[in-house]
């Protein structure tokens, strides 16, 4: 049996991972600032929702090729903090079973979380194709 990716998939990827990075970068810097000015837990929330606004903002156009509307930006963030919670829920389990170091509990929050943002995004943003004869336009 042989597993294809797509061509669009493989760019779509790209482009998440550029989108995906660059919302990182800037909320870091970002964090790294506001935490010297204000409790590390509201800087975290601040930083958390400018990043997701970013990112709901740009991942159906710009990863996607897909239009933006009210309807699929709010699944996309439900979509987003159900993922969170999910990489919240590992970090726990991890830590439960002695695992302390700092950078392999990122890298495999990464692994695990960044895969999901993509699919549930690719799946919200997804152009629906009509489904009959008659929605076709001549």
């Amino acid at each position: 049996m042989e597993f294809r990716i797509a061509q669009s998939d493989r760019t779509s990827a790209i482009r998440f991972l550029a989108l995906g990075g660059s919302n990182t970068a800037a909320t870091l810097v970002l964090f790294a600032l506001l935490e010297r000015v204000m409790a590390p837990w509201i800087a975290y929330s601040v930083v958390f929702a400018l990043g997701l606004t970013y990112t709901t903002l740009l991942i159906g156009r710009f990863v996607f090729r897909s239009t933006n509307s009210s309807r699929r930006s709010a699944l996309f963030i439900g979509w987003y903090l159900a993922v969170y919670a999910v990489g919240v829920s590992a970090v726990q389990a991890l830590q439960a079973l002695g695992v302390r170091s700092h950078n392999l509990l990122a890298v495999f929050t990464v692994l695990l979380t960044a895969p999901l943002n993509f699919f549930g995004g690719r799946r919200i943003f997804a152009e629906r194709l009509p489904t009959s004869t008659k929605e076709i336009a001549p």
